[in-house]
């Protein structure tokens, strides 16, 4: 655990660019900087960075926080990891104070699944370089294959022994449990307590998050044999989706942004080699199709991508689709074929890195003009398959965003095709109104055929539910969440403000003003989390130096520190705050605006809350009443209507009064 002091002295240091900067590629806008949001699929730029605010906010799916969160979100670690994350960014040394068994205990699946992906990744480097086993067929191999002792201890390349459970045995004895070994994929289990080393005899490749952690593993078996996978990866875990991943990505986000482009290759050896020649923005989607997770990874750092194939038309034909969802994600695409027989791994061997990318400058072709020359030389004269090139070229056309791009490219193809322009913007603009009503239909699926459509609420980055669902349980609602929500803005954003009525000149703290006048009409907010916010600033704010935006926005609790950005960050209401007070340049007079809007703006947020409350109790006894009727049960009638009548007189007035007398209450 780490102590109050030092847990101050990282977020005092950590600034809001300096650590969004390192995932996300950002633009200046105005005083603020904006980028592609990491968490959702982002197609123009919705994430704002505040350096003065020192806060991040996707406008678009509400995700933001403060540098910690951030990096909790982003890099799915707890609390406790980012600082320590963000620690070891600002050089900060970090006293850690021993961990109760409660916090022990607290200590999530996936922290535990990363630190033993950790020590894996150190054990198989240690087999490569410590054992004569590694020496003689690992690391030989990797020699044979041309790479140099530096590269391959910069990819943390490795080997795992050939024993059968030499790797498992190794980590129980340090103290990893099996779970973890299991639930990783490092250990296979199987009946009468059978254990196996998933990568035994293998020379092992980390693969690695963003921010350097090792989430998995793929490995190479260096036998021949028609049983046994050539390649093997780690499976589908709590912290790796490989759709979400990119071999490489960790060691080539600044060279993307510093050349504004990526490489895009097949396979590990491919960005190893490159990175040796001096290519480094290079990334591999590891013999998968292309995914929507992946693109998001590559446009969070450039918009231009080059692919790059080694001639096997078999192999290009059957990545097209990938290459299609890059086009359809906004992104320029370019496609370069090597000469015969040369691999990326091969070619960036025998090349400078000057002549490797003028042969990139000479060679690349946009996809469209690619695809199209493509299909026309397999077509050859035979008019079926002519007929299907139409059909491919314009359904790839059709997923350009941009109007203008479509057109070109239009034009383009119908000189290659040998056709009329207009019959081909035709077939793009139906084949485009059939994708629009597909991406309809399944975010709003028909109820009578619900079998026909799937509805999938996005995710964010990593693959994950957000956590406010919790999994599959419902979040919490009730029918006054946007009633507490505005009286918690005031709490969290002018909490330990202190304010004057002007007719009673009572000072009060906007905090203590909400809670007490909750108190005294003995009333508790309905959910969980913003009945926590509320005690809790209400126990803290007489705590010397207290500022409730900085304390909830820096919460170890990432709901509440989420909460808190969200909803100090709304637009619409900071806008109707500052409007009325911030332009003023004289601090008192500025000072005396605040003071009377809060004592405006405090009062009315409760009794609209208040308000709220009555008319769902007097919903509720009507429903009764209307139940009793059903059920000819007169006398329960005629007391609910008692009950009605007296809740109308009585609690309306009440109100009414309060919001002409009691504006601020003694205390």
């Amino acid at each position: 655990m780490i102590d109050s002091v030092t847990i101050e002295r990282i977020q005092a240091a950590a600034q809001i660019y300096d650590v969004v900067s390192d995932f996300v590629t950002l633009r200046k806008a105005g005083v603020n900087y904006k980028g592609l949001c990491p968490f959702h699929e982002d197609r123009t730029p919705s994430f704002v960075v505040s350096p003065a605010k020192n806060i991040c906010k996707c406008f678009a799916c509400g995700e933001g926080g403060t540098p910690v969160y951030f990096i909790m979100k982003h890099e799915q670690l707890s609390y406790h990891d980012a600082l320590r994350y963000l620690g070891k960014k600002y050089g900060i040394d970090i006293q850690e104070v021993d961990l109760t068994d409660e916090e022990k205990q607290a200590k999530s699946d996936r922290d535990a699944m990363f630190i033993l992906n950790g020590f894996a990744q150190k054990t198989f480097t240690g087999n490569l370089f410590d054992t004569d086993e590694g020496r003689d067929i690992g690391l030989a191999y990797f020699r044979e294959r041309g790479l140099h002792e530096d590269i391959v201890r910069k990819f943390q390349l490795g080997y795992a022994l050939e024993g059968r459970d030499a790797f498992t045995q190794a980590a129980m004895k340090a103290g990893y449990k099996k779970q973890y070994l299991e639930k990783t994929g490092l250990t296979l289990a199987g009946d009468a307590n059978y254990l196996s080393d998933r990568f035994r005899g293998r020379v092992v490749f980390p693969i690695h998050t963003l921010s350097g952690k090792v989430v998995a593993f793929g490995g190479r078996i260096l036998k021949k044999s028609d049983r046994i996978a050539k390649y093997l990866n780690s499976p589908e875990s709590e912290i790796y989706h490989k759709s979400n991943e990119l071999y490489g990505i960790y060691f080539a986000r600044s060279a993307m942004v510093k050349n504004d482009r990526c490489f895009l290759v097949e396979g590990y050896m491919d960005v190893i080699a490159m990175h040796q020649a001096g290519i480094e923005h290079v990334v591999a989607s590891s013999g998968t199709a292309l995914t929507q997770g992946q693109i998001r990874l590559i446009r969070r750092f450039t918009n231009n991508v080059t692919v790059l194939y080694d001639g096997d038309v078999a192999g290009i034909k059957a990545a097209l689709r990938g290459i299609d969802l890059l086009l359809e994600a906004g992104l320029n695409i370019q496609i370069v074929l090597l000469p015969d027989g040369e691999d990326p791994d091969s070619f960036s061997r025998k090349q400078s890195v000057a002549a490797f990318n003028q042969y990139i400058e000479e060679n690349a072709t946009d996809f469209v003009r690619f695809k199209a020359g493509l299909l026309i030389r397999e077509a050859g004269n035979d008019p079926v398959k002519k007929a299907g090139i139409i059909t491919e070229i314009t359904n790839t056309i059709a997923l350009i965003p941009e109007e203008i791009v479509r057109l070109i490219y239009v034009k383009e193809c119908a000189k290659l095709l040998d056709m009329d322009e207009r019959v081909l913007v035709r077939t793009i603009a139906g084949r485009r109104r059939e994708q629009l009503l597909q991406k309809k239909k399944s975010l709003y699926p028909d109820p009578e055929h619900p079998e026909e459509t799937q509805q999938t609420p996005p995710t964010p980055s990593g693959g994950e539910i957000p956590e406010k669902t919790h999994g599959a349980e419902p979040v919490f609602q009730s029918p006054f969440d946007e009633y507490e929500r505005n009286i918690l803005y005031y709490v969290i954003r002018y909490g330990e403000q202190t304010i004057t009525n002007q007719t009673e000149n009572v000072a009060v703290n906007v905090i203590d003003l909400i809670a007490s006048d909750l108190e005294y009409d003995e009333i508790e907010f309905h959910h969980p989390l913003h009945k926590k916010i509320l005690e809790e600033g209400y126990a803290k704010f007489r705590e010397a130096g207290f500022v409730a935006e900085h304390y909830f926005r820096n919460h170890p609790d990432p709901e509440i520190s989420r909460f808190a950005v969200d909803i100090s960050t709304d637009r619409y209401i900071e806008s109707k705050l500052y409007s009325k007070h911030e332009t003023e340049t004289d601090e008192q007079k500025q000072q005396e605006k605040l003071n009377t809007l809060l004592c405006e703006q405090v009062p009315y947020v409760m009794f609209n809350y208040k308000d709220a409350i009555l008319k769902h109790q007097m919903e509720e006894i009507t429903r009764q009443i209307q139940q009793a009727q059903e059920e000819n049960n007169f006398e329960k009638q005629k007391e609910l209507t008692r009950q009605l009548t007296q809740l109308w007189k009585d609690a309306k007035k009440a109100i009414a009064l309060q919001l002409r007398e009691r504006i601020i209450t003694k205390i």
